[in-house]
């Protein structure tokens, strides 16, 4: 190589290192860590985000729970999202698949070659160059015939993660439909909250009323008047905290719904769930349905039989693969010994290839590929255990939900009948005002121990529902959504 081609090459050399060192990313950072980033021109959308709003919601009409669930799996991101990723499975499903079919590609050659042959010619001893140029399509067909499973094992291991993919969406459903049913629980339980303290607030107005007319009377002291007033107080405190707790569950149920909250969400009130749902089967069967149907559960057991089937890919892959191949070509040579003649070439035969050695990748492969099939079975494992764990734990927690609504509705009329005699009393001077006041306060807390016992108990028994798998209790999690 001469002089000026060296230096050349090390000149090019020698500013590709300026160039390097000269590369930064600070313009595309904040300056430093303490200051704000500002967004660039193409950083943002160019119409300001916004919600599109389900028309169920616009109108104001008051929903019932099936209509909100509805309303839920159409709209809820989640559920879309898991519905595209288990579209997204089969389609690597049929991507494997293609392994079965010939693959065919077309190609369009421009080649310029040279053939240096240096020897004997005659009785002398030289070289010939001879420069010939090549210009033409060509095809060729691969069809793999055996490679020892290798196919079957890589389609079995998508088919599966397939299935889990689906039992991953049946999965995301029941759990939209879970926060949907305890946003809705939440959201009632904050009306009747509103309901109980406005109840107190009636009380407590009706007791300062007695109050002030026991004092103007000169039969009450002004201490008694006093404390009713800031009772009334405290019960305006108590109802303005339970309002804004209804505008809290009502984001949160519009969120569960996949919509944009506004005042426009109204509910259908529900009913007592202790009067109209009976729990008739006993643990034992609620275990067995959900560890036989529970998504979740058999997306972990379907993640396992793929990780299984990636392992027997990659021992497969050990071995050679034995495909029939064919090339067909046509075009013109210009130079050498045809110039400008058209040919046409074809071959036909077996290509046997073996990866002899490939620096312990495919070892690697192998252990990579065990190490995540150990892990799958290690993650169902604790999938069983927590299904287990969950019915036991809901199983009990709705029998105690039971018992809590039918305690709190006694509590609620003895408290009742307790402070209408109290206050009877207290107006024909029988009781004294801490009487009233006692009275009064604990029949506010067994208002709220009702209210909040009946929505444990729909929430309990929507937990237990999840648990076993099923969109209801003792049944099953196929067919249609809002029927069940």
């Amino acid at each position: 190589m001469k002089l000026s081609s060296i230096l050349s090459i090390l000149s090019v050399l020698v500013l590709v290192a300026l160039f390097a060192g000269c590369a930064s990313v600070d313009q595309d950072v904040a300056a430093s860590p303490k200051e704000y980033w500002q967004p660039v021109e193409h950083s943002q959308p160019a119409q300001p985000l916004a919600l599109t709003e389900s028309p169920a919601t616009v109108s104001g009409t008051d929903l019932t729970l099936p209509a909100l669930i509805d309303l839920a799996l159409d709209n809820n991101p989640n559920t879309r999202s898991a519905w595209y990723n288990a579209k997204s499975a089969a389609a690597r499903l049929g991507e494997t698949n293609s392994q079965y079919y010939p693959q065919i590609t077309g190609n369009f050659d421009l080649d310029r070659n040279k053939v240096r042959t240096v020897g004997l010619n005659g009785s002398s001893f030289g070289a010939q160059t001879t420069y010939s140029t090549f210009i033409g399509p060509s095809i060729e067909i691969n069809y793999v015939l055996w490679n020892f499973g290798k196919n079957y094992a890589q389609t079995e291991s998508d088919r599966q993660a397939l299935y889990a993919a689906n039992y991953q969406y049946n999965q995301q459903i029941q759990d939209v439909i879970l926060a949907t049913e305890l946003g809705y629980f939440n959201y009632d339980a904050a009306l009747g909250f509103v309901d109980a303290a406005q109840a107190t607030l009636n009380d407590a107005n009706t007791a300062y009323k007695a109050a002030s007319q026991r004092l103007s009377a000169g039969l009450g002291t002004k201490q008694e008047e006093r404390q009713a007033f800031a009772q009334v107080k405290n019960a305006e405190f108590q109802l303005e905290q339970s309002q804004a707790q209804v505008e809290t569950t009502r984001a949160q149920l519009a969120q569960s719904l996949g919509i944009g909250v506004n005042g426009n969400l109204k509910i259908v009130r529900s009913q007592k769930p202790a009067d109209s749902v009976k729990l008739d089967s006993d643990i034992s069967n609620l275990m067995a349905l959900a560890m036989r149907q529970r998504p979740d559960l058999m997306a972990a057991y379907a993640e396992v039989l793929s990780t299984e089937h990636s392992l027997d890919a990659a021992k497969d892959d050990r071995w050679p693969t034995l495909s029939a191949v064919s090339r067909l070509t046509y075009g013109y040579e210009y130079g050498g010994v045809t110039y400008g003649n058209p040919s046409n070439n074809y071959m036909v035969g077996l290509d046997l290839s073996w990866k002899i050695f490939t620096g312990f990748e495919q070892t690697y492969a192998i252990l990579d590929a065990q190490a995540k099939a150990d892990a799958a079975k290690a993650a169902l494992h604790a999938q069983e255990l927590q299904v287990v764990t969950d019915v036991w734990n809901f199983y009990y927690s709705y029998k105690s939900a039971l018992q809590q609504v039918d305690s709190a509705n006694a509590q609620v009329d003895a408290q009742q009948e307790a402070y209408n005699a109290i206050q009877t009393g207290y107006n024909a001077g029988l009781n004294s005002y801490v009487d009233l006041l006692t009275s009064q306060k604990d029949l506010a807390t067994a208002r709220q121990q009702k209210v909040q016992a009946e929505a444990t108990l729909g929430a309990a028994l929507s937990n237990l529902a999840h648990a076993t798998g099923g969109i209801t209790v003792g049944g099953s999690s196929s067919g249609s959504s809002s029927s069940q």
